[in-house]
């Protein structure tokens, strides 16, 4: 079965008419409002219905964007004067002080909210499987091969959800039907244990490899962006069995380099390291071979990952101002949310910070001295909707429509970045504090100066063509050859997973030529040594801000460290999310996960 990526989010856009409220509604019947005999015309519809739920967890990443990276050590949402204060919930979430259950608006978020926008998209799933279980696939000339695969991406996008629920809260409800509320049974409003889930899913998965068909070619998914294939059911078992530890206390690491191994080997289809380390985000990013599952986006479609909105992620991940300067003024001002965590404290002259974890730019410089890092370099858009550089780093952001020649906050002052966070306003340049009362570096005290933005994906000029046309990548190849680096390493194999984490870097140091001073110890006669702190670092520099941070730390026993502006924890409770008092009522069943409050 092959879907152009553009038909299928045109089909998409259609249905969402009828049924885009479900995206906010959490009482709502699925398709309350196109379901029907008649509803089914064409060949099409079909496809169209499948492909719904796909569409409400491409617009739900916000929420996993949020629960991944916003605990973590990474990436901050710090106050912006009065800017982003939102009742204190995003310092809580840096801090691990979640035990507020009552943080719970659909439309906000926050640590319960990831629950109920999931569900909605199990729900989803399950009622198009339960319409291609009552439909005829040949009144729509549908081969056995086609039904398949469009059964296979349903039973994969809810594999994929219920994935999800069990990394963010681990007690979950398995729920394979669409029913109404009143015929669910006790059993099926009752959490399994976490080991039955995480058997479930394994099957589920196992299932969808064999129903799934396989990535075509030896570029991009092409037209296949958007679909799952084997390969992307392969990738989400590696991550099942590299976060088995964590996830339910048994170590399959075995199982883990396994699966690496059959998605390398090509046994589902070709994948490779993109030459370029930009390649997988780019706007034409359906041509890389680095990606295995990705959400088709388009600015004529659906992008919601670009939106300046809400519900978004890299649409608020730029500084105030730099609109302008990277041409997107039609799209109008920013709303700077999500930046790095600060390296350096408030000091004049200021000093590095000396925490293991965080300190983003410590990281990526770590070797600058010797190779500077291609990533860790001013964006720039170039000719031809090409890019250079990762981040928007320390200094002024160029802007031809003022006076000064560089952008302005709302506040009045310029706007120069910082690597701290700090009330700088118009001393930013200098590293002056103005407002000695706010000196102290800890997300209360941010302005418009303060942290760096992370520009992972392109933000290429309104006209032009390539404005918002990058696809949301949620699994790539260089996952596999980390986690398989991982699973040698934790065997006691630093060598060889030196060796496949060079496969990877070697196109981020000098032009793409990795020299023997950066590289990890292996054949390549590398001089860095490769310990579990250093892979961990690892991680972070390569999926810096791709949702998976939290994760990251937890399989590596880190997560209740301290970092910048927060105390380590005082016990593990917070490596899962509470429910929330509202999701405890609508359901009698559940039980409130460990160490935090119940309240009904």
């Amino acid at each position: 079965m092959k879907v152009s990526k553009y038909i299928a989010m045109v089909g998409i856009a259609a249905v969402t008419a009828a049924g885009f409220s479900s995206c906010t509604d959490l009482d709502e019947t699925v398709y309350d409002q196109i379901t029907g005999e008649n509803f089914y015309n064409k060949k099409d519809d079909v496809i169209h219905a499948v492909f719904r739920p796909f569409e409400h967890i491409y617009w739900s990443h916000w929420q996993i964007m949020e629960h991944e990276e916003l605990p973590g050590d990474q990436i901050i949402t710090c106050y912006r004067h009065d800017w982003w204060q939102d009742g204190n919930k995003w310092v809580l979430y840096h801090r691990h002080q979640m035990d507020d259950i009552n943080q719970n608006s659909p439309d906000r978020g926050e640590w319960t909210s990831e629950w109920s926008y999931i569900y909605q998209g199990i729900s989803q799933a399950n009622f198009a499987i339960s319409e291609l279980n009552r439909l005829d696939p040949d009144k729509f000339n549908f081969s056995a091969q086609e039904w398949d695969a469009l059964r296979g991406q349903l039973y994969a996008i809810r594999a994929y959800c219920y994935q999800r629920l069990f990394n963010a809260y681990r007690n979950i409800v398995i729920q394979t039907e669409y029913k109404s509320a009143e015929d669910l049974s006790v059993e099926e409003q009752t959490q399994v244990e976490p080991a039955a889930a995480f058997e479930w899913i394994e099957r589920e998965l196992y299932n969808c490899l064999e129903l799934l068909p396989v990535k075509q070619g030896n570029g991009g998914n092409g037209i296949m962006q958007g679909q799952f294939t084997k390969g992307a059911a392969a990738a989400l078992l590696v991550r099942h069995y590299l976060n088995a530890e964590a996830w339910i206390g048994v170590p399959m690491w075995d199982k883990c380099s396994a699966m690496c191994d059959r998605i390398m080997s090509g046994e589902f289809g070709h994948y490779e390291i993109d030459s370029d380390w930009y390649g997988p985000y780019d706007w034409d990013n359906e041509t890389s071979p680095e990606v295995i599952f990705a959400f088709p986006g388009s600015f004529a479609t659906t992008s919601w990952v670009y939106n300046n909105a809400r519900a978004t992620i890299y649409g608020r991940s730029l500084p105030y101002g730099c609109q302008n300067y990277l041409g997107i003024q039609k799209d109008g001002s920013r709303n700077p949310r999500y930046c790095i965590s600060p390296s350096y404290d408030n000091s004049n002259p200021r000093s590095p910070l000396q925490y293991k974890l965080g300190c983003v730019s410590q990281k990526f410089e770590k070797y600058s001295t010797l190779s500077p890092d291609a990533r860790w370099k001013q964006y720039r858009n170039t000719s031809n909707n090409t890019r250079e550089g990762m981040m928007f780093l320390e200094g002024y952001i160029p802007d031809p429509n003022t006076a000064s020649g560089h952008a302005a906050s709302p506040n009045g002052y310029d706007v120069y970045l910082r690597d701290q966070i700090g009330m700088f306003t118009s001393g930013a340049p200098t590293g002056t504090i103005t407002s000695p009362s706010q000196a102290e570096s800890r997300l209360e005290n941010g302005d418009f100066n303060s942290g760096l933005f992370v520009m992972k994906y392109p933000w290429y000029p309104y006209d032009g063509g390539a404005f918002k046309e990058s696809d949301y990548v949620v699994l790539r190849y260089a996952e596999i050859v980390y986690s398989k680096a991982e699973c040698l390493l934790r065997d006691g194999d630093s060598r060889k997973a030196g060796e496949l984490l060079n496969s990877v870097r070697k196109r981020n140091y000098l032009a793409k030529g990795l020299v023997a001073s950066v590289a990890y110890k292996g054949s390549d006669s590398g001089l860095v040594d490769l310990d579990l702190d250093e892979m961990l670092d690892e991680w972070g520099r390569e999926f810096l801000f791709e949702a998976r941070r939290r994760t990251d730390l937890i399989r590596f026993g880190r997560f209740q460290d301290a970092w910048w502006d927060k105390p380590a924890d005082a016990d593990k409770h917070y490596e899962i999310f509470p429910l929330s008092s509202s999701q405890m009522a609508q359901n009698p069943y559940l039980v409130q996960n460990p160490g935090y409050p119940t309240v009904r």
